[in-house]
């Protein structure tokens, strides 16, 4: 992999750009970036974050032209891509019906059409921040799509049946594709994935559990849907969880990180963006996100955790730093066939690019990831330049 440069998100996705997906056919076919705005869902008569649900709160995403990525010391004198399209409301109002506050705006796919569709679709994703006080022990669905035009929105659609396995803490932060000959070889076909780390159980009856979310990241695949207006749960396969051992591996101030499924797990995991990524002699699926590497420490008197990223209430787990972990997907594959249990597998490497200019502050995350799989070009978000009201974003481009 060969670091190309880097280039700036315009100020339309400042505390965005969790999503990215690469559009073949934008810019004239020479493509373009779909990324999403706002991270959570707004409304444009009234800024910020829709708390009141008398308001009209959607998800929002623009399209970006690819620049020449350029290196340079200091992200502000980077390039800054052109939007070429939106903000464009995606979701039609369907993502507030699951909660209109608390929650992400986190990934979208671009999926060209499907059997008797009549255009192209754009899938969103979203997921509960805080589901355990909003949802309780109950499930809640993470997928729409839409026309690439923002219209026709149809869903929300639970990835799997409603119930205590395939449960909304597994699922929504991350949303991908993978190439229809892995699809046939091992998922029967379906071409999509999504996936979550949120490691609290469904109901904390059991000490090991697999029910509610997984302590580690999740890759659940999902047949496209064939038609323009469907109905029912998306047909999902599993490919990777982690059993939830609770207060074992993460329980608050009394968890174990070396009995943990996933190496070294804490309750302040997150991964925002996923890809297959393939330069033809190699592979792997790729992971991006933000990874606590001290204990699950909760803060809430009298226990203070002393984070010097914050003093919320809540998980903290510091130091924190950004990665990519990457995952062999003939592993994974077997998983998916059944032949072994999906929490066995672990990723067999960490990157830390040492291209993120946030390399020496540990306290901000990083959004999307998506491949271009025509020109060999892997792309990246990283998130939290500026001073902190801004939350800038660069895209970060390695070629393979």
């Amino acid at each position: 992999m060969t670091y190309e440069g880097a280039f700036r998100l315009p100020e339309n996705f400042y505390w965005g750009a969790l999503g990215l997906s690469f559009y073949p056919d934008g810019d004239g076919g020479a493509g373009s970036l779909l990324v999403t705005e706002f991270e959570a869902l707004s409304d444009p008569a009234h800024p910020g974050v829709c708390w009141d649900p008398t308001w009209d709160c959607y998800a929002h995403f623009g399209e970006v032209a690819i620049p020449t990525p350029a290196q340079s010391a200091n992200w502000e004198d980077l390039p800054e891509a052109t939007l070429t399209a939106g903000p464009t409301a995606f979701d039609g109002g369907l993502a507030s019906t699951v909660h209109n506050e608390y929650l992400f705006v986190s990934d979208l796919e671009y999926v060209p059409r499907q059997g008797s569709q009549t255009s192209d679709k754009l899938y969103g994703s979203i997921n509960l921040w805080y589901a355990e006080g909003v949802a309780g022990e109950d499930s809640f669905p993470t997928i729409w799509f839409a026309n690439l035009d923002g219209t026709g929105a149809r869903g929300m659609f639970h990835v799997g049946p409603d119930d205590g396995f395939y449960h909304g803490r597994k699922m929504g932060s991350y949303l991908f594709s993978v190439p229809e000959w892995y699809a046939d070889d091992y998922l029967d076909g379906r071409t999509l994935v999504t996936g979550r780390a949120r490691g609290t159980p469904m109901d904390g009856l059991e000490e090991i559990t697999i029910r509610g979310g997984s302590q580690g990241p999740t890759l659940f695949a999902f047949h496209a849907w064939d038609s323009d207006s469907p109905t029912g749960d998306l047909d999902a396969l599993p490919m990777l969880y982690y059993r939830v051992k609770f207060p074992g591996c993460a329980g608050p101030n009394v968890g174990d990180p070396a009995v943990c499924d996933y190496p070294g797990y804490t309750m302040c995991d997150e991964w925002n963006g996923g890809a297959f990524v393939d330069n033809g002699a190699q592979r792997a699926i790729m992971l991006l996100g933000y990874k606590g590497l001290g204990t699950s420490c909760y803060d809430e008197p009298p226990v203070e955790c002393h984070d010097p990223c914050s003093d919320d209430h809540g998980y903290h787990c510091q130091p924190y730093e950004r990665q990519v972990v990457f995952y062999d997907v003939h592993e994974l594959g077997h998983s998916a066939a059944g032949l072994q249990d999906p929490w066995v597998v672990v990723p067999y490497t960490i990157w830390r690019p040492a291209e993120f200019y946030l390399g020496d502050n540990p306290c901000w995350n990083v959004g999307g990831m998506t491949f271009d799989v025509q020109n060999g070009r892997l792309f990246m978000v990283e998130r939290g330049l500026g001073v902190s009201e801004m939350n800038a974003a660069v895209v970060h481009v390695w070629s393979l």
